[in-house]
């Protein structure tokens, strides 16, 4: 289990499960801490030049898992009675972040892949969007504001004590530089990363 100190010392993870069929293998890593006012995330990637086609956040928001892309999912159990929390598909809320080397932003919520609800622009926005790029990689940089969890859950799910579910990816699907990289393994034959299962479990302390 990951363990997540609230206002503690920042912890860094790898996405490096190579997953599926692939033709670039980009290193990539994402460094994650929990403040008062959410969850924040920095994707650092190793890529010179990442295939980027999405330059205008807009509504309806465009897909960016085509460009070069950084994906943060989150699952939440429906209730603040978490501790033996399993996340699985239509029984916990679950969150998915998709961020490509632009900035641009793709995201939804709800409990299932299909039906989802989109993130309007002003939650779009309160995201806090940063992307950097230098000769060799690009970095993408996030806060998931703990009142927006809070109110899509029905309860403080950030708080001290609680667990939730989180994986990390690197991905594009366009063919000429198709990859699925994940920080917890997908066991699963074909590429699908909405799979709540998956997710690594994270404890609050």
């Amino acid at each position: 289990m990951l363990i997540l100190p609230f206002e503690g010392a920042e912890q860094t993870l790898p996405i490096d499960h190579y997953l599926w069929q692939g033709v670039e293998r980009p290193v990539a890593r994402a460094t994650l801490a929990l403040r008062a006012d959410g969850l924040h995330c920095c994707f650092e990637v190793e890529e010179a030049d990442p295939y980027t086609t999405v330059f205008t956040q807009q509504e309806p928001m465009l897909m960016v898992c085509q460009d070069s892309a950084v994906e943060l999912f989150l699952a939440f159990a429906d209730s603040a009675d978490n501790a033996n929390f399993t996340p699985q598909l239509e029984h916990c809320l679950y969150l998915n972040i998709e961020i490509n080397s632009a900035g641009i932003c793709y995201a939804k919520h709800g409990h299932s892949r299909k039906g989802r609800t989109a993130f309007t622009p002003a939650e779009i926005a309160a995201l806090q969007i940063k992307a950097t790029k230098s000769a060799s990689s690009w970095s993408v940089s996030l806060v998931v504001p703990r009142d927006f969890i809070a109110r899509l859950a029905g309860y403080d799910a950030l708080s001290s004590g609680n667990t939730f579910a989180l994986n990390l990816y690197k991905i594009s699907e366009t063919k000429e530089h198709e990859h699925y990289v994940a920080y917890n393994p997908v066991d699963v034959p074909n590429p699908n990363f909405h799979l709540p299962e998956f997710f690594a479990l994270t404890k609050v302390e």
